[in-house]
């Protein structure tokens, strides 16, 4: 009974394989869960409307993320959102020693012992608890919007900042939003990421905050987005996800199964006998008849031509080491100056096949003439 329906059953298995591959290897839009900040989340929380508008605005916006965590002079602002990854000292130091040769760099977070705490360390910040956390009102203090109030959404405060800050916005007398130069560099540092999220970048003001800070880098700037420190460190393959979940060992099991199912219930009636046309190879001068005649048919004449020229030219070229990719008035004189030939003659073969269309016979004869060289 299995035998007679074993078509209908691989194929109801195939079906439901792919569903699981599917499921398996679609990403989640989620883009690591709604409490990050990532440019891959379209959540309230997320910053994905964020990239995508700074990339519309003619910068050039990448995802530091699938890759070792270094920074180059060739990126102009980093921005570092919420991270839920912990910067090690060397990532530290490296953060702060690309903003002291020029760079630029966004730092927020809301969370006093985040993944970003030590990078508030490294540039003499801390963060600390607001008086009222949720739903206020922070005044903007320097002319960096057209509002006077910003709403943040936040339980932290500057509470501790270097003395070159400049604070941008505060919230109850306490600092919010600042900035500072380190080095040839500068540094924003804020207390909330509700402005940079999908959510927030709509409120008044928050759009106008933000093109203050990323004004810095002028326009068509490099911007890298911290995807790092997301969890995007090793790009997912098909390998990871199906050793690396319960759906994938499933997966791998009920494939054993069915290869084991297949090779059991195999039958061979007797050893298998090669074709004829498996046993019979074709020749080369088969292959070559057959690709004279659709040269010819096709007019090729031009075609054929330019592969003699070229190989002419290169077989003239390799025992002296001359350019063979050069004009030919260029490479008949520099071919000239290393090697005993006559340049009128090479100059004015090369010049007749580089003719468009020739006659069979006149073919023949460049040909010749080209080998005899």
């Amino acid at each position: 009974m299995i035998l007679r329906y074993r078509r209908e059953i691989l194929i109801i298995s195939a079906l439901f394989g792919g569903l699981l591959i599917f499921l398996l290897i679609v990403p989640n839009d989620e883009g690591g869960g709604s409490h990050q900040a990532t440019s891959h989340s379209s959540n309230p929380r997320g910053t994905m409307a964020l990239y995508r508008w700074l990339g519309e605005l003619g910068y050039q916006v990448e995802r530091l993320e699938y890759r070792d965590f270094t920074l180059d002079a060739t990126s102009d602002l980093l921005v570092v959102l919420e991270p839920p990854e912990v910067f090690t000292p060397d990532e530290s130091a490296a953060v702060v020693a690309w903003v002291e040769v020029g760079g630029t760099l966004i730092l927020a977070d809301e969370r006093h012992l985040s993944g970003s705490a030590p990078l508030f360390q490294a540039f003499a910040a801390r963060l600390g608890s607001a008086a009222n956390s949720m739903d206020t009102q922070a005044r903007i203090v320097q002319p960096v919007a057209p509002v006077s109030q910003l709403q943040m959404q936040n339980s932290s405060v500057l509470a501790q900042l270097p003395a070159a800050a400049a604070v941008l916005v505060e919230m109850n007398g306490e600092p919010v939003v600042a900035g500072f130069v380190h080095g040839k560099g500068y540094v924003y540092l804020s207390s909330s990421t509700y402005p940079f999220s999908n959510v927030g970048l709509a409120q008044a003001g928050s759009a106008e905050l933000v093109l203050h800070l990323v004004g810095r880098i002028g326009p068509s700037g490099r911007i890298l987005f911290d995807e790092y420190h997301h969890g995007f460190v090793r790009e997912p393959s098909l390998g990871s996800l199906l050793t690396g979940s319960a759906w994938g060992w499933a997966m791998l099991y009920a494939g054993g199964v069915v290869v084991l199912y297949l090779v059991l219930s195999g039958r061979r009636f007797g050893r298998p006998i090669a074709l004829r046309e498996e046993r019979t190879r074709r020749s080369s001068a088969e292959y070559l008849e057959s690709m004279a005649g659709l040269l010819r048919r096709g007019r090729k004449s031009d075609y054929l031509l330019a592969h003699y020229r070229t190989n002419l030219k290169r077989r003239l070229a390799r025992p002296y080491g001359v350019n063979p990719n050069q004009d030919d008035t260029a490479f008949v004189a520099a071919l000239a100056g290393v090697s005993p030939i006559d340049p009128n003659a090479l100059r004015s073969l090369l010049a007749r096949m580089d003719r468009p269309e020739v006659s069979e016979s006149e073919l023949l004869r460049l040909i010749a003439e080209a080998d005899r060289f």
